[in-house]
């Protein structure tokens, strides 16, 4: 059940993931409408599978059990070095955001292409997925059936939350300002900093 928790949290900081599709998906939700949204994060969910099915079965065949200790080493590596890229990232462009325009497709259909379309180009996400498969793999002895309820409950969480944000939008867009956003951000890169530091030294 703990495993599961972890999940829960994990997709909690996943629906706050600020690339340009969270942006997007806000905007389009309020200037489109939640159904809109929701499609086009549907589209982002399928993009995510994709990743997951790929680092899944690239990480089985090194995840055994004699190598935990060097996946918990490299998966905070990861986690870490992507942390610290992102808030130096995030700080450099502090002055620079800008938020993307809504899609104007009105077909149901083709907002979730373009949610895909939009996350699959984002190499990041699958080098978070592959951190979290090599860490999560081997506490559960990479049993399948364990990952990819990971996973379910991973998305799940990520897709109730963002719906709820989506339903607030309206409601919190004059208060959702660049300056609230950037803090929001770099809060979270500090915390997938603090979780990768505990996995490096958890491997040592």
């Amino acid at each position: 059940m703990t495993d599961y928790i972890d999940a829960v949290v994990f997709g909690f900081i996943l629906s706050f993931s600020f690339g340009p599709i969270f942006f997007i998906l806000l905007e389009t939700s309020i200037t489109r409408g939640i159904k809109q949204a929701v499609f086009m994060d549907f589209g982002v969910i399928v993009s995510d599978l994709l990743f997951f099915s790929v680092a899944y079965f690239g990480a089985s065949k090194i995840a055994t059990e004699e190598n935990q200790p060097a996946l918990f080493l490299l998966a905070g590596v990861i986690l870490s070095v992507y942390s610290i890229v992102s808030f130096i990232g995030n700080a450099s462009k502090k002055k620079k955001i800008k938020k993307a325009k809504a899609v104007e497709e009105s077909k149901l259909f083709k907002y979730a292409i373009k949610g895909f379309l939009l996350n699959i180009i984002n190499v990041s996400c699958f080098i978070i997925w592959t951190g979290v498969i090599v860490w999560f793999g081997p506490k559960v002895g990479m049993s399948p059936l364990k990952i990819w309820t990971f996973f379910v409950v991973a998305v799940s969480t990520y897709l109730l939350i963002n719906i709820l944000k989506f339903m607030l939008s309206s409601r919190l867009k004059s208060k959702l300002t660049d300056k609230v956003l950037f803090y929001i951000r770099q809060g979270l890169n500090i915390l997938i900093l603090i979780f990768g530091v505990v996995l490096v030294f958890k491997g040592m």
